[in-house]
């Protein structure tokens, strides 16, 4: 014997007449969001047609002449409609694609985070120019405005929202528009004595109001959330931010390099030249003073060529030139104000540019391990092993470096990637610390 299914309360009952009017407005909220692209495209290819299929009626000419001329004419019409939907897109495309998405989380529990590119920092340059990561500016103010346009424009997220933007036009705008478009026709044929086809429409509007809607869930979760990434794709973006973050380490490297020269070098040789200008004035009433003065110059000049030396060893070591890398870190190691031991099973020496990234990486991180780090002992492995170079710095500091902190290591990570470099760290608070730093590269 089977049983009769409960019949439905009247909570029940208030729920599916109350989704009715909820699935209504949801319709039109989805309509406003994604009618305005149709729209504008609709706009433009109408009075586009109208004002550039005028230009050849009536005109008495062989038939391919009229042929071209109307190719003429479809072509112009499509660029005015490309054009309006790409100024739409331009001026609106973000705010309907976040406003579509709020909708999808509120309606139908969907996460759709995605992250907009910000601009890059702008830098000035020794040449007075300002760099935004793309281009050179005179002022700052235009290189932060174009930075920003960049940022904007070039997005490839943004680009994804156009996509969505477009495929919603043809998929959830028509889906979306039926019910309250089936209601609205049907109450107007109820008004002009059309009643049967007016209550059906009535009807068929009101029942697919709870459900047409959700057409939103597919296509948002496939349109509207991060962009698809090849992995072409992410290595573009990774070379792009690596160009930018160089651009940004040569520009620094460039000011301290003029900045050792003006406040150093540049400061003596200037106090030098004068000293020799006043011993010439002194040598015939003063000899005494004025040797004094060519004395204390010919000091100068000699703290000044040990400055320029200075500038230059930390440009290009001559040690690294000379000896290679595993000579270049046990000069830096004896250097160190930390006891460093230093371990190689290099066979030969890398490229040159490889080998350089690495000892400025290397020197970085035993000048960190003195300053951050209160280690008292380091000690540095270099190992080539299956086409990689490694270099790890490991020391009895305190712990706790993170490279996501903006730190300094962060800055050797961004550098490395130049060359599909990895740096790893294992810090544990409480030490020791471990930062491996590994160079795909041929050795000579």
């Amino acid at each position: 014997m089977t049983e009769n299914p409960p019949a439905p309360t009247t909570r029940s009952r208030l729920r599916r007449y109350a989704a009715v009017p909820a699935g209504l407005y949801r319709c039109v909220v989805l309509v406003a969001l994604t009618v305005l692209v149709p729209a504008a495209g609709g706009a433009a290819a109408w009075g586009g047609g109208v004002l550039a299929y005028g230009w050849s009626d009536g005109w008495s000419a062989p038939w391919v002449l009229r042929a071209l001329a109307r190719l003429g004419e479809t072509l112009l019409v499509a660029v005015w409609v490309l054009s309006a939907v790409q100024t739409v897109h331009a001026a609106l495309g973000r705010v309907l694609a976040r406003a579509a998405r709020r909708m999808a989380h509120r309606w139908l529990g969907l996460r759709l985070d995605v992250t907009y590119r910000g601009p890059r920092p702008v830098t000035r340059m020794a040449t007075g120019h300002w760099w935004d990561g793309h281009e050179y500016h005179k002022s700052e103010r235009e290189a932060r405005r174009k930075a920003r346009m960049n940022a904007r424009f070039h997005d490839p997220q943004f680009r994804w929202d156009g996509v969505w933007i477009l495929v919603a036009g043809v998929t959830v705008l028509p889906v979306a528009a039926a019910p309250p478009a089936a209601l609205a026709v049907g109450i107007a044929l109820l008004v002009t004595a059309h009643p049967l086809g007016g209550v059906l429409l009535v009807l068929g509007g009101l029942a697919a109001a709870p459900f047409a809607w959700r057409i939103l869930g597919p296509i948002a979760a496939r349109f509207l959330g991060p962009i698809p990434r090849t992995r072409l794709g992410r290595r573009v973006d990774e070379l792009e931010a690596v160009r930018a973050d160089m651009t940004q380490t040569q520009a620094a490297e460039l000011e301290r390099i003029e900045r050792g020269l003006h406040d150093g070098a540049q400061a003596r040789l200037v106090a030098m030249g004068m000293s020799v200008q006043i011993a010439e004035r002194l040598v015939d009433a003063d000899p005494e003073r004025a040797k004094a003065i060519l004395s204390d110059a010919r000091a100068s000049s000699v703290a000044a060529l040990e400055e320029l030396r200075s500038l230059v060893r930390g440009i290009n070591p001559p040690v690294l030139t000379e000896r290679g890398l595993v000579d270049a870190v046990r000069a830096v190691a004896l250097d160190a104000p930390v006891t460093v031991t230093v371990g190689s099973s290099v066979p030969s020496r890398p490229e040159r540019p490889v080998e350089s990234a690495l000892y400025f990486a290397v020197a970085e991180l035993l000048a960190n391990t003195a300053k951050h780090a209160r280690a008292t002992r380091a000690t540095v492995e270099l190992v080539y092993a299956e086409g990689v170079l490694t270099a790890t710095v490991t020391d009895d500091g305190a712990g706790g470096a993170d490279a996501s902190a903006g730190s300094g290591l962060r800055g050797i990570e961004r550098r490395m990637a130049a060359f599909d470099g990895l740096l790893t760290v294992d810090s544990p608070v409480g030490g020791p610390t471990r930062v491996t730093v590994a160079v795909p590269c041929v050795l000579s």
